[in-house]
């Protein structure tokens, strides 16, 4: 029924006029914009994004109104009450979207819609009442979808991936980026905390008997597609995907294991909860490492206070205060059955996914037929286009300085993000500013990574701000010291001047343990020969060998 009911919406959608991807749609201007709409069974939500010319995108502006239209069904029929305060809803989302002038519109509706007998009323009235058009997703879809929408922001190969949502909980089990299995379990934090709530208020809800439930509904998951041995117990550094998706470019990760990955509004309110209690210095959650035992200690708090006490928790809003419980249980008991002590965080999920699958495979998307070949193109074209073009300029250097132990592998990824950030963070007043621009943007790079590559961003122009930054935020710099951050800036500040003077450089052995720098820029371009050298010096300095240069036969002074 809901295959029939959206092929027949695709229908309605191309008479009206079907959006073909922003990259290439005629006359799209500079800075293209795409709405998307989550109905969901306990919220509507949504999102803004900026798009540029590759389709890649940012989220600018997001909103959420709690509905819970999964309390709505009776019978197994949304109660018109619900529909009413839905469509009011919507109506000022659309009004949104036409304020902002945004042509590009994703609209796409989950477990309480997809539950209710009377969906293809519900949709016909939303799309007459508020001027939207949305697309009833399947169980496998909503997987599938949270899937790409995590995993292209996040580069890990193989997960356990989970998302979990007022109505339902969706798995999926990926090994290489290739989806295996993809199921949909009752276990949305709404539906189990109505299931089993005393009362109304949820004052009172009968955990025990909720922990029996959930542990006779979550997957085995060997019958999945997913050996237990094989689970990473503390998840695990993502690829490097400018390395072409090669798993363990960076970090040595080891592709045959799988980390634990998780999305939801429920999952991203714990961590910034447990980032409150351990005073995290960054108001992030986009991969962030959520230990068991942190979650642990939050469920003994909050397992036995009333929705009204938890709304006070200022990391917990009081949209959140009477389901966080059975979202928390949850979470709990899928790491207790993979066996796993920590889990990633992500900030993306079916939207970004949604919209990422939309712009990449428009047909297959219009028509319902999104399969595993396109969820799997889709990750692994989210890489960065620019980061492959700008790191090309110092890549050479960078082998060079990994085969004589001077670099890391996993400095490579962090390298390259750094010289993408150099290039969009060109002008600031405050140099500190780079360091919050960039810890703001949400990367495949963990936390401590995107730090070390803020720092070496701010050490070309204010060294000791940037050392500073490094004792300022030692809780979350890891393995990275002085000495790290100085050689990557010293990298930085040799391709500023390459990419300025559009220079081509070949590093080659030196004499006595030095590198040879030999150095083309583009003909006719002015090269700043002292400016130059002094970069020379500061790779020295920093690598602690010998940097000497040539300027090739041709070039301009």
């Amino acid at each position: 029924m809901i295959s029939e009911l959206n092929a027949a919406m695709s229908t309605m959608q191309r008479s009206h006029g079907a959006q073909t991807p922003l990259g290439v749609e005629p006359g799209m201007p500079n800075r293209p914009a795409a709405s998307v709409l989550d109905l969901g069974s306990n919220s509507v939500k949504i999102s803004h994004y900026t798009v540029d010319i590759h389709n890649d995108f940012k989220l600018y502006y997001q909103r959420s109104v709690r509905l819970k239209l999964f309390e709505g069904l009776k019978d197994g029929k949304m109660k018109s009450e619900y529909v009413d305060r839905m469509i009011d809803t919507l109506r000022l989302f659309r009004e949104k979207i036409d304020f902002e002038d945004i042509k590009y519109v994703v609209a796409v509706a989950t477990s309480a819609v997809r539950d209710a007998e009377n969906r293809a009323e519900v949709v016909r009235r939303i799309r007459d009442e508020a001027k939207l058009d949305f697309k009833i997703l399947s169980d496998s879809d909503e997987a599938h979808y949270s899937y790409a929408g995590a995993i292209r922001m996040l580069h890990i190969p193989s997960v356990l991936f989970f998302d979990i949502g007022g109505g339902s909980l969706e798995v999926v089990v990926a090994k290489n980026y290739r989806v295996k299995s993809a199921s949909s379990f009752p276990l949305g934090a709404l539906r189990l905390t109505r299931k089993f709530a005393k009362d109304p208020a949820y004052d009172e809800v009968d955990f025990a008997s909720m922990a029996r439930y959930v542990e006779r509904t979550l997957p085995n998951f060997g019958d999945i597609g997913a050996k237990p041995g094989d689970i990473s117990p503390a998840g695990g550094a993502p690829d490097d995907p400018t390395d072409g998706g090669g798993a363990g470019a960076a970090g040595g990760y080891d592709s045959r294991a799988f980390a634990v990955v998780g999305v939801g509004g429920s999952l991203r309110t714990l961590a910034k909860y447990a980032q409150d209690v351990k005073k995290y210095p960054f108001s992030k959650t986009h991969n962030y490492q959520l230990a068991a035992s942190d979650l642990e200690e939050i469920w003994e708090k909050i397992r036995d206070m009333p929705p009204e006490k938890i709304a006070h928790i200022p990391s917990i809003n009081s949209s959140r205060a009477d389901t966080i419980r059975a979202a928390l249980l949850v979470v709990l008991m899928f790491l207790k059955r993979t066996g796993s002590s920590h889990l990633t965080v992500s900030a993306h999920g079916l939207r970004e996914g949604a919209l990422a699958l939309s712009m990449q495979h428009p047909d297959a998307f219009a028509s319902q037929r999104i399969d595993a070949r396109h969820i799997r193109e889709t990750v692994l074209g989210a890489v960065s286009r620019s980061a492959t073009q700008v790191s090309s300029k110092v890549d050479k250097l960078v082998d060079m300085l990994l085969s004589a132990n001077l670099l890391r592998a996993a400095d490579r990824p962090v390298i390259r993000y750094a010289l993408e950030q150099t290039d969009r963070l060109r002008s600031f007043r405050d140099v500190s500013n780079i360091l919050y621009m960039i810890m703001d943007d949400d990367t495949y790079l963990g936390h401590s990574d995107q730090l070390f590559a803020a720092l070496a961003v701010m050490h070309t122009r204010k060294r000791r701000k940037a050392d500073a930054g490094l004792i300022s935020y030692e809780s979350v710099s890891g393995p990275y010291d002085k000495k790290w951050v100085r050689r990557i800036s010293a990298i930085i500040m040799t391709y500023v001047i390459l990419n300025k003077a559009d220079a081509r450089m070949t590093p080659a052995p030196g004499t006595g343990g030095s590198i040879m720098l030999a150095v083309e820029p583009a003909p006719g371009k002015f090269f700043p020969k002292m400016m130059f050298e002094e970069a020379c010096g500061h790779l020295a300095n920093s690598f602690g060998v010998p940097f000497e240069y040539k300027i090739r036969r041709g070039a301009g002074a």
